[in-house]
């Protein structure tokens, strides 16, 4: 089942972001996932599996400044390892565009490190449709303050 996560859903997201590469404390994720979905638009979905929750996707919702469109990005999307390969990611990723679908024209994007290329990861969302080739082909830059 793949629903709206919950301030009770957070102990049980906190494997899931260590296993994404992003472990952190039960409060501060607590203090970030309750500032994160005061933002107008921002969302994050579990897949829960009988009382366990098996993936969950996060995203933000913007305006695009240099087109006419709603953007959608997905800012973390992972299934826990041993339910990998059962569609779990893809239904997140349904989830969400279907959100998107509701404020067309929308894009949905997404960054995938190097690291998540060996994993499969990159591959999985080519067969989902997502590009980065051609007129659509993006050069990640990045700089931490």
């Amino acid at each position: 089942m793949i629903r709206h996560a919950e301030f009770e859903d957070i102990p049980s997201l906190l494997p899931l972001l260590s296993e994404l590469g992003y472990p952190c404390e039960l409060e501060d994720f607590k203090a970030r996932f309750l500032r994160f979905l005061s933002n107008p638009g921002y969302g994050v979905a579990v897949c829960q599996i009988d009382s366990e929750i098996v993936g969950f996707a996060a995203w933000s919702k913007s305006n695009l400044f240099v087109l006419d469109k709603v953007r959608f990005h997905i800012e973390a999307l992972v299934v826990a390892e041993k339910y990998r390969g059962k569609g779990i990611g893809k239904e997140l990723m349904i989830f969400v565009e279907t959100i998107a679908k509701q404020h067309l024209p929308a894009i949905v994007d997404l960054t995938s490190g190097l690291r998540r290329a060996g994993d499969g990861s990159h591959e999985f969302y080519k067969r989902l449709g997502y590009q980065n080739e051609g007129q659509m082909a993006k050069l990640y830059l990045r700089k931490e303050l």
